[in-house]
């Protein structure tokens, strides 16, 4: 991919010289300290003090006005500032109210917060509410905004560039690290009206794509572990019919289990199409880039066998039927219950009650001839921590947002910390970390009880992950198992969601407003036989008429933008 690479080199030769500009802006507008510089100084530069801070963006100038903030250390101001925070609170964080991670940090920084929670199922409404009244907080925290070009294009988020060369000890030397994170942030203007977070932690970035198998039950049925698609099935057929389990019940155990993680009712064909060598790597399941040219995925013949062993998954009982019914609870509780063969989890957080039955599956070679490849997500997590224009102090809010970025603030947002010790975690001899015993021996999971004291869990949230504050992720379990699967992830650069500009995304919206049901309603019933791979022609062209070649051309026209 020599674009992406041009690409890197481009993104870097920018930051760089933004680095020097900022570098000489600060040479001219302060000292050391971040005092303003000396009359010596002015005085050689043939500028007043007043004309030297005139180089300054004018929301640096109005930062060092501020006689309350601290542009070093912390706390962040010397009296008590208020922030009102609104955040989107998925099912598996507790109160933020009450998080000992969210509640030291504030004391840390000298900033009282008003949190405004909204439930994930309630966020695009109340937040498509909050922008078409004004009625904005400082921040949104861990929660997308549905129209981000509009609110942009309104004024109604600020763009952070300045503020991060000025201030960032953690976001701006990550996106330096991570030029790609940049790039799938930025909107058409070039700027970055987003904190976004930065995921490093390779093993989450398969997005449930690792596959595990039940080693317990292979032992008691004299299996080897499959190695092919069709030995798979083989596996997964044994499984069904021999009493995998030993209780004496030949039918109660589940072959194959799909981990609904929340995001709706689905088979996860994402896991199986990797078998079959085939991925999405522009952050959108429908769309490929292979080579620098973007194409859609579904109407392929590799995407038609996908289906096609899916559905004689499905059809043999091999494939949780209650795939299209069940709720992410009982999909979970299945799994945890170590009554299934096989299914794919980032981690063994969801079933550490039993995971020692468990070991790791390399993706099986199905006869396409293809390389198995295990999906990897974007090192970004998306855009979804932002400022408001409502914000009147904003240089206190990015510093304060910036802080879960830096090595200290990323392991202290995640429960690791001096002076969280015997509240959300331990230190061993050895000086690793890890959660409280009480945590790591909640009843109902490590995870659940991580996310009564941090809002890590459930992802979209402007931090950087990594392996040193994610354990709930990056157990030893999983450790163990990361050179079964690293061999298969993904080579290819892989960008975030296209920050298109706001005439083109309403195009995107409204093509794929239809066509994305369509792709997804007959995925199920080929994946089901409710429909007959008969019609597949059919099918094939009726994407056409929802408009598949004009969103490819508006995908193509974005990566080639990236050049």
């Amino acid at each position: 991919m020599r674009k992406y690479g041009k690409l890197v080199s481009a993104v870097l030769s920018i930051m760089m010289l933004g680095s020097c500009l900022a570098g000489c802006g600060a040479a001219a507008g302060t000292g050391a300290e971040g005092s303003t510089v000396s009359s010596t100084n002015t005085e050689a530069d043939g500028k007043t003090e007043e004309e030297a801070q005139g180089n300054l963006p004018e929301i640096i100038v109005r930062a060092k006005e501020d006689t309350n903030f601290n542009e070093e250390g912390y706390p962040l101001v010397n009296e008590t500032v208020k922030k009102t925070i609104m955040i989107r609170k998925p099912g598996n964080i507790g109160d933020v109210k009450e998080m000992e991670t969210l509640r030291y940090i504030a004391e840390k920084m000298n900033i009282e917060i008003e949190w405004i929670v909204v439930g994930a199922d309630g966020w695009n409404e109340r937040i498509n509410l909050m922008l078409a009244t004004n009625d904005l907080p400082d921040i949104i925290m861990k929660g997308a905004i549905p129209n981000l070009s509009t609110a942009i294009e309104d004024g109604q988020v600020i763009a952070v560039d300045e503020l991060m060369d000025a201030y960032s000890d953690g976001l701006k030397p990550l996106l330096e690290e991570y030029p790609g994170v940049a790039v799938s942030a930025r909107t058409s203007d070039g700027k970055l009206y987003t904190l976004p977070g930065i995921n490093t932690l390779k093993p989450n970035l398969t997005s449930h794509r690792n596959l595990w198998i039940n080693q317990q039950w292979l032992d008691n049925l004299n299996l080897e572990i499959p190695t092919t698609t069709e030995e798979l099935l083989d596996v997964l057929r044994s499984f069904r019919d021999e009493d995998a389990d030993g209780d004496g019940n030949p039918n109660n155990e589940i072959p194959y289990a799909v981990e609904d993680s929340g995001a709706g009712h689905t088979a996860r064909v994402d896991i199986i199409s990797g078998l079959f060598g085939l991925y999405y790597n522009l952050d959108y399941e429908n769309i490929k880039l292979e080579d620098g040219k973007v194409s859609f995925l579904k109407n392929t013949d590799e995407w038609k066998e996908v289906l096609q062993y899916m559905n004689v998954m499905y059809k043999e009982g091999l494939l949780d039927n209650e795939v299209y019914t069940q709720t992410g609870d009982s999909s979970i509780g299945k799994i945890s219950s170590g009554n299934c063969g096989v299914f794919g989890l980032s981690s063994d957080d969801l079933f550490t009650t039993v995971s020692d039955q468990y070991v790791a599956l390399a993706p099986v070679k199905s006869p396409n001839g293809k390389e198995p490849v295990i999906q990897l997500a974007s090192n970004s997590m998306g855009s979804n921590t932002f400022i408001t224009a409502a914000d009147e102090t904003p240089w206190v809010s990015f510093r304060f947002l910036d802080y879960f970025f830096t090595e200290e603030g990323s392991m202290t947002i995640g429960c690791f910390n001096e002076d969280l010790i015997g509240i959300t975690c331990q230190k061993y001899d050895d000086g690793t970390w890890d959660y409280t015993d009480e945590m790591l021996h909640d009843e109902r999971g490590v995870a659940v009880a991580v996310g009564d004291a941090c809002p890590l869990p459930g992802g979209g949230f402007g931090y950087w992950r990594n392996e040193k504050n994610s354990n709930y992720i990056y157990s030893a379990k999983v450790q163990e198992n990361v050179p079964v699967w690293e061999p298969y992830y993904q080579k290819d650069p892989v960008y975030g969601t296209p920050l298109f500009d706001s005439d083109t995304q309403k195009k995107v919206d409204a093509i794929r407003t239809d066509l994305d049901v369509y792709v997804s309603e007959c995925q199920a019933k080929f994946i089901t036989g409710e429909m007959s791979f008969d019609a597949w022609d059919d099918y094939c062209t009726t994407l056409k008429s929802l408009g598949v070649d004009d969103l490819v051309s508006y995908y193509q026209a974005y990566y080639d933008s990236l050049s």
